[in-house]
């Protein structure tokens, strides 16, 4: 055989013998080679995790340790070179059986291996029988499993390996040791490449290997797939930027420049930008995954900025991710991960995947009002600074006119009483007004009620919209109708609502009170007071006129807190 023929890849040629090999899963190796040492061996083992990490590879190292005819006592390593062991690592043991569940998923697949049990081992201490993808068994299939797993012969052992462990019925995994095998970290999978590329004198760039690492995404079989396709991409050295065009880190540069354009509000230039990607062959549903992705991205580098500094994630995403993220908030990025994400499942059953990914595209882009989404943010700020601002002017003129025409109506009221007890007044203009009149008439229960209790919901003169919820007395529309209709000279409609959007007059001049209140520490004069006693507040303000200057003077009581 020639070189080529004799090649095998890196994945197979560095697979795992014995437990010291296994890369990334020390807790499981512990417990497993305890149990072996003190022969504690359980009669079904189930080894679960993500594609890559040693499932398989570890479900092997077990039976070759267990069945190892010149394994030491007190050591759970297999030798590698009795005739159990070899047999093992070549497939070709009759006591280790071997069953791909994906492609034997069936109940007379379970009683093959129902029947083979009550066989003794023939050349091994155990017959083991290892199920790889055992989810992907059927519901009939686990039932006819179940006794036999419950209650196995002492010579059978069972180890499972599954990607999918919620798909494995509740009565199985209670019959089993569950272990789960963990992604491998970054920097462990990198020492581990790097360890093969000196074995294997490959002339590779450091941040090439960060490439692989990253794109492995925890999968040590990924990252040795990874690094094999690069070394067949380059003949002499292989560089950042053939592994890098390999894995399509080119391609996620023009995701970025989608996003930005769709951030931007720029829809011309978005949906150019689509087609383009569209045109040279990338798939609709694909160029979503990658947007959703790169919004994860900026989401954790504005969780965590320190991700920027990560070396398994490629410079320019880093850079990109860094500008993107400054310039839009956490919540608005939430908003466009929760529409691309729908918008992702839409297109799993879609029909016009094209058009559609473009109606998706405009649906981000026009949900704000503005370049950016932050514009709507800053929009809503600036007119809720000027909507408070004019509202503090407005209720300034509206009491003060209030207040004068109060002034006035009492003026005219008394002048009206000495002159002729029998002129009404015809016109109220306002509910403060009318619950005034109930004062100045001295019923002073009903203007109690009236101010503190009743919330007003809506008012014209001549008919009143309130709720009195927190009223007891049921003749007290009744009353307040018939006294103000006497006093106006007209018949007032007194109406009851149950909504709670109103408020009393109590409540409106407590907000207007604290409202004055938050602007007077504005005043340099009570800054200083306030700075000079730290443990003091302002209680109240009072409004009053100097008759002999016309000027007016503010007042403040300052209580002291306990």
């Amino acid at each position: 055989m020639n070189e080529q023929e004799e090649y095998r890849v890196l994945a197979r040629k560095y697979r795992p013998q014995k437990f010291k090999d296994l890369v990334g899963q020390d807790l499981t190796v512990q417990i497993l080679t305890n149990a072996i040492i003190n022969n504690r061996l359980a009669h079904a083992y189930l080894l679960t995790g993500v594609r890559g990490v040693g499932k398989t590879t570890t479900a092997r190292i077990i039976a070759m340790s267990i069945n190892c005819q010149n394994r030491e006592q007190n050591n759970s390593e297999p030798c590698g070179n009795c005739d159990s062991c070899k047999a093992i690592r070549l497939d070709s043991n009759l006591d280790v059986i071997e069953m791909d569940a994906a492609s034997n998923t069936g109940v007379e697949d379970i009683r093959e291996i129902i029947d083979n049990v009550k066989y003794k081992p023939i050349i091994s201490k155990y017959k083991i029988f290892i199920i790889d993808e055992v989810h992907m068994l059927s519901k009939s299939a686990f039932n006819a499993l179940l006794k036999t797993l419950e209650e196995p012969p002492e010579h059978v052992k069972f180890i499972f390996a599954t990607t999918e462990i919620k798909k494995i019925p509740i009565t199985v995994l209670s019959r089993c040791q569950r272990f789960d095998l963990l992604r491998i970290e970054n920097k462990i999978l990198n020492n581990h490449l790097v360890d093969i590329i000196n074995k294997e004198k490959i002339d590779i760039d450091n941040s090439a290997i960060s490439l692989i690492v990253r794109a492995a995404d925890g999968s040590i079989r990924d990252g040795l797939s990874l690094l094999d396709q690069a070394i067949s991409n380059q003949n002499l050295k292989v560089d950042t930027k053939s592994v890098a065009a390999m894995l399509g880190l080119a391609e996620r540069e023009k995701i970025f420049n989608l996003l930005e354009k769709i951030l931007e509000g720029n829809s011309i230039e978005a949906l150019k930008l689509y087609k383009n990607l569209y045109n040279l062959g990338a798939d609709v549903i694909m160029i979503f995954d990658e947007l959703i992705n790169v919004v994860h991205f900026l989401t954790q580098i504005k969780i965590t900025p320190s991700i920027k500094d990560d070396i398994y994630i490629p410079e320019i995403e880093r850079s990109r991710g860094l500008v993107l993220s400054s310039n839009i908030s956490l919540n608005n990025l939430n908003i466009i991960w929760q529409i691309l994400f729908k918008g992702f499942q839409e297109l799993q059953t879609g029909f016009h995947l094209f058009q559609h990914g473009e109606m998706l595209i405009l649906r981000i882009i026009y949900l704000f009002d503005g370049n950016t989404p932050d514009d709507l943010l800053k929009k809503i700020q600036k007119e809720e600074q000027e909507i408070n601002k004019n509202k503090i002017t407005v209720e300034k003129n509206i009491q003060d006119d209030v207040n004068n025409k109060i002034l006035n109506f009492n003026k005219n009221s008394n002048k009206d009483k000495r002159n002729n007890s029998n002129t009404l007044i015809k016109q109220i203009e306002n509910y403060r007004q009318f619950v005034e009149m109930f004062f100045l008439n001295r019923e002073g229960m009903l203007h109690s009620k009236l101010y503190n209790d009743v919330k007003l919901i809506a008012f014209k003169d001549g008919e009143l919209t309130i709720n009195i919820s927190r009223i007891s007395d049921k003749y007290f529309t009744k009353n307040i109708s018939k006294l103000i209709s006497k006093w106006t000279g007209r018949i007032w409609q007194i109406k009851t609502s149950s909504s709670n959007l109103g408020k009393s007059l109590y409540e409106e001049d407590i907000i207007n009170q604290q409202k004055e209140i938050e602007l007077m520490k504005d005043n340099l004069l009570v800054k200083k007071i306030l700075n000079a006693f730290p443990l003091t507040q302002i209680h109240s303000i009072s409004d009053l006129t100097d008759v002999n200057s016309n000027e007016e003077k503010v007042y403040f009581n300052i209580k002291k807190e306990k």
